[in-house]
């Protein structure tokens, strides 16, 4: 019994040693129609994280929707310098395969979880990450940007 305990516990601590809740900073020039709670980066140990090149990053964010909403998309800019790149995605729509489950409700908190491969093709150096969601009438639901160092 003692030792299910320790693996837990150990596995707790592992789980929290490598996700960071970093700091973010809102988009300018929109206005959401939702609160971004809080941006989670696994693993990250200090900021900016530090992503590794042919690794899986997952970004988690937790918000709170004021409107309901029946469907959404994500939109995924790397911005280097002041030069934004949008991101491919295999699936823009934010209601499938992300942990959403639309329609949302307004007032209620949700997670977002995006899982995503850093190719090894992808320039090394710092850089901005913009995410931002649009509910079903392409308004900006949140809207958010961390800084991240790619290595």
């Amino acid at each position: 019994m003692k030792a299910v305990v320790f693996l837990l516990v150990s596995l707790l601590a592992i789980a929290i040693v490598s996700c960071k809740q970093i700091s973010h900073q809102e988009c300018r020039f929109t206005k959401e129609l939702g609160e971004i709670v809080s941006i989670d980066i696994t693993p990250c140990e200090e900021e900016p994280c530090a992503l590794k090149k042919g690794g899986n990053e997952t970004i988690t964010i937790t918000f709170i929707p004021h409107e309901v909403v029946t469907s959404a998309k994500i939109y995924v800019y790397a911005i280097i310098g002041l030069i934004p790149v949008r991101l491919p995605l295999p699936n823009p729509d934010a209601c499938q395969g992300y942990g959403l489950s639309c329609p949302l409700k307004s007032g209620v908190k949700v997670e977002f979880a995006l899982v995503e491969f850093i190719s090894p093709d992808f320039p090394s150096g710092n850089l901005k990450l913009k995410a931002q969601i649009k509910d079903q009438n392409g308004k900006s639901l949140i809207c958010g940007i961390v800084k991240l160092h790619i290595q």
